[in-house]
């Protein structure tokens, strides 16, 4: 089912300048699949794998697998597998965003201005959200 909140698609690590993707993945770096299942249903209800049928996602974690090698490598002196997952669902915790745009009167189904989507957000955040509208 389509989530009724926001969820993560991925957590980017920079430094400062710039957000660091596709870094050169260290040969002793791999994904170790996820097998505990109070972490797989944690991930799951923040970070779920819509491309896939919800067994298959939870079996295959292709999904988790690709933003950890693609992004998460990047940060990986500091931020093992585990804690970089760790990372993305407790900063999903920390910015309620739905409560967030509530807050602001801003709900679904309806139509508004992107500033004032921006400024929502940004009475919880550093910086002015990147939105795109599909």
């Amino acid at each position: 089912p389509i989530p009724k909140n926001f969820t993560i698609h991925g957590l980017w690590p920079d430094n400062r300048s710039t957000i660091l993707y596709d870094c050169d993945v260290p040969p002793e770096v791999d994904y170790v699949q996820i097998e505990d299942h109070k972490i797989l249903n944690a991930l799951d209800k923040r970070w779920p794998q819509l491309r896939y049928d919800y067994w298959y996602g939870i079996d295959k974690q292709y999904q988790w697998k690709n933003e950890f090698l693609k992004h998460g490598t990047c940060g990986i002196n500091r931020y093992k597998q585990p804690a970089y997952f760790d990372l993305a669902m407790k900063i999903k915790d920390k910015f309620d965003l739905l409560g967030t745009l509530r807050k602001h009167g801003i709900n679904p189904g309806s139509t508004y201005e992107l500033n004032d989507i921006e400024r929502a957000i940004k009475t919880v955040s550093i910086e002015v959200p990147s939105l795109k509208c599909i």
